[in-house]
């Protein structure tokens, strides 16, 4: 990060030279008494209003940092997103991963959600959708999957609920059967029984649902 560079520049520096990067035009760099300090991007240098002479103080020199850091979380994050959506603990975790800092994070998210790139419940909105219809669950193993994104219990709840509007848990587990039973017809009874059960229990639907369902479709 580039915090620890400026941690060895001294308090008050001079702006000796400001010059715009060869491989991105786009960026500057900054040399405070004579050396290297750090790049940043031209925006954030008109921003601050920098020009070559200026001495810059520690508090200057502080929120440089931070407004560069932020930057390149929120272009890390869009490239994130572009890949496909995230959860805002999803972003969160990535960009830790990524070594920034809590405070650059922060703002970071804040930015994004002011923006509407990130948005907890159009994100579950779309993500039940394709997951119904997909690789299509049950309510616990949905509700796992959306807490470990880091969804909010009221957002789950909702999304839960308007997961089985068109389709009941248990026209799902049917129709999930179907599929199955052919698989298992040269089994004994109680081999399919056991065989059914422990994939739908892995699809997230509760026990009391699955022995129904089962019973149902065997004796059919």
């Amino acid at each position: 990060m580039i915090g620890s560079t400026l941690n060895t520049v001294e308090s008050p520096a001079k702006i000796t030279k400001i010059e715009i990067q060869k491989k991105n035009r786009n960026r500057v760099s900054i040399f405070l008494n004579d050396e290297f300090a750090l790049g940043l991007d031209s925006k954030v240098a008109t921003k601050f209003g920098l020009k070559e002479g200026d001495v810059l103080n520690q508090q200057t020199i502080t929120s440089l940092i931070l407004k560069e850091e932020k930057n390149k979380a929120k272009e890390k994050a869009y490239r994130y997103l572009a890949g496909r959506a995230h959860s805002e603990k999803e972003l969160r975790n990535k960009l830790v991963r990524k070594g920034f800092s809590q405070t650059v994070i922060d703002e970071a998210i804040s930015d994004l959600k002011f923006q509407k790139y990130i948005n907890d419940e159009a994100f579950v909105s779309s993500y039940v959708s394709t997951q119904m219809v997909n690789k299509p669950v049950g309510e616990i193993l949905l509700r796992r999957e959306l807490w470990q994104k880091g969804i909010s219990e009221e957002i789950i709840d909702r999304a839960v609920q308007d997961a089985y509007v068109e389709k009941s848990q248990l026209e799902v587990a049917r129709e999930l059967l179907e599929k199955r039973i052919p698989r298992y017809k040269n089994l004994e009874n109680w081999q399919k029984k056991k065989r059914l059960g422990d994939f739908l229990l892995r699809r997230g639907f509760g026990w009391e649902l699955v022995k129904d369902v089962i019973e149902e479709k065997l004796k059919d």
